[in-house]
């Protein structure tokens, strides 16, 4: 794992220096008792999260911190919660577009409270207290446990609402396994920030709270982290002919630029240390 590190990091560090990038952004609304809505808009204008869209290449990519009670066979050291749905709304002055289709780096099969059949859950893990890492702009990176994103955020006109809607799987139930005893939800504040790629790919390498879980929880690790930023590309403004002022981020087709050094240099970075890690599905 430390030889991989080593063998990019040149790399990494050689795009950060040649290409500015957004800087991260706490969110005010928060996640409580397993449900919420974030305004988006409450943190940031609706042109910088079109400039945003632009620079991720259409990608919202979100850190989230674990505030989890260790109760059960959670620990300090290690705590998780499961995602049931996810859905993020835009509005412009050209419609509303929304977006349903979320991701993390981990998975487990759980059942929810009230059902007797299992089914695949995005999840995410955290620790209590500071991770002592260090980000890349102003925000306190340390924070944050994880992170999930939605992919291909595409749109018309100019932003005039940006809510994302929340909801953990509720697993609290007498016939839950372990994993499902992990994975619920205490009702403590889940708090969420809006990520650059570079705090994305400081707080996946972490792997936050991942070693310290029980032997006996079940997870799946993703190989594909964040694989979007690959073919992600900053766009051109347009000339305003759609009525969006040039504001409107797109997926770049494969006859595209190529894409920034830094946007290359973050998946590189991503899609080694996931290969460094055991390609066992099975942890535990």
């Amino acid at each position: 794992m430390k030889i991989c590190l080593t063998l990019f990091g040149a790399a990494l560090l050689s795009a950060t220096t040649s290409a500015q990038e957004i800087e991260s952004q706490a969110l005010s609304d928060k996640i409580f008792r397993g449900d919420g809505t974030i305004n988006l808009l409450r943190d940031i204008s609706g042109n910088d999260l079109a400039t945003y869209f632009t620079q991720t290449g259409g990608l919202l990519l979100l850190g989230a911190d674990i505030n989890e009670s260790a109760a059960g066979n959670e620990s300090h050291k290690s705590v998780g919660v499961a995602i049931k749905q996810a859905q993020l709304s835009i509005s412009t002055s050209a419609g509303d577009f929304t977006f349903t289709d979320f991701f993390t780096s981990t998975s487990a099969m759980l059942r929810e409270s009230g059902s007797d059949s299992s089914r695949e859950f995005s999840t995410l893990f955290g620790q209590g207290g500071s991770s002592q890492i260090t980000g890349s702009s102003n925000l306190d990176v340390s924070k944050f446990d994880d992170v999930m994103w939605f992919e291909n955020i595409e749109f018309k006109g100019t932003i005039t609402s940006a809510k994302l809607n929340i909801t953990l799987l509720s697993t609290q139930d007498s016939k839950a396994s372990s994993a499902e005893s992990f994975f619920d939800f205490s009702g403590g504040f889940e708090d969420f920030a809006l990520f650059n790629i570079a705090d994305s790919v400081l707080i996946e390498e972490a792997n936050i709270g991942m070693e310290a879980a029980p032997g006996d929880v079940k997870y799946t690790v993703q190989e594909n982290v964040i694989v979007a930023i690959k073919e992600a590309t900053p766009q051109e403004p347009n000339d305003g002919a759609s009525g969006n002022g040039g504001t409107t981020p797109v997926t770049a087709p494969p006859a595209a630029p190529a894409p920034p050094l830094l946007a290359v240099a973050a998946l590189g970075l991503l899609i080694l240390m996931k290969k460094c890690r055991s390609h066992a599905t099975d942890h535990g």
